[in-house]
């Protein structure tokens, strides 16, 4: 049975007087992924960066697996790499939360990079230098590296972004994969067809939490026109999954 992996409890942050996030309360469950969505400047990165300890909220609590260092993976939007790195050494990164002060291998660490390699796919890449990989192969690295991390909540601003269709869909398969074995994720995302695919979204606008359910009760036209200020419609895809485009 599932469980609340982690979870926010009305927290708030800014910067002075201003407000980016204003009490917002949600929570993931073991091995689910929750969409977060909205306008730019609606809060979703600053409220992932506090979920992943590189904030800290100015109001309200973050309750999240112990040690969050080692259990919490954040990828980040967009990230400058070693370009004279192997790809083998960028994965092995994931594994610093886990190494003493010497930061020695163990054979746990090389098992768990081996592993996380395979699972995205990029084992024939081990030895070849990150400045000879395209951007899909880039992402499925940073993915790599943070899965070797062991995580048990994964969170992701925007990790289809800058990737064509072909390079989405082999993400998207990867986390499906990484969720069915019980990982949790939280996603940033802007395309709300994407967003459809989470067991939850939330929604937010202008910092605070203005729905929070399942696709069906969050993709609703009246509120996302009203949030978005655009025109949409709402669809069903032949599997049962409703999906919103604009008009």
């Amino acid at each position: 049975m599932s469980h609340v992996i982690l979870e926010a409890r009305e927290v708030s942050f800014g910067y002075s007087s201003s407000l980016v996030v204003q009490d917002v309360s949600l929570q993931v469950q073991a091995g689910q992924m929750l969409a977060l969505i909205g306008p730019n400047g609606a809060g979703k990165t600053t409220l992932l960066k506090i979920l992943a300890g590189l904030l800290k909220a100015k109001h309200g609590e973050v309750i999240a697996p112990i040690p969050r260092a080692k259990r919490v993976a954040y990828l980040s939007q967009s990230e400058a790499l070693p370009l004279e790195f192997t790809v083998q050494e960028i994965v092995a990164m994931g594994r610093l939360p886990h190494q003493g002060l010497l930061g020695a291998n163990s054979l746990e660490d090389s098992k768990q990079v081996f592993l996380a390699m395979q699972r995205t796919d990029i084992t024939q890449f081990a030895n070849r230098r990150i400045h000879n990989l395209s951007g899909g192969e880039k992402q499925r690295v940073t993915l790599a590296r943070a899965l070797a991390q062991n995580p048990e909540v994964l969170l992701l601003d925007e990790p289809t972004n800058h990737l064509d269709l072909a390079h989405q869909a082999e993400l998207l398969e990867v986390l499906a994969l990484e969720i069915s074995r019980g990982l949790s994720v939280i996603m940033v995302v802007h395309d709300l067809i994407l967003a459809s695919r989470a067991n939850s979204i939330a929604l937010l606008h202008q910092g605070k939490l203005e729905r929070i359910g399942t696709p069906n009760q969050v993709l609703e036209i009246e509120l996302l026109e009203r949030v978005y200020q655009t025109k949409l419609e709402r669809l069903t895809t032949a599997d049962g999954r409703t999906i919103v485009i604009t008009r």
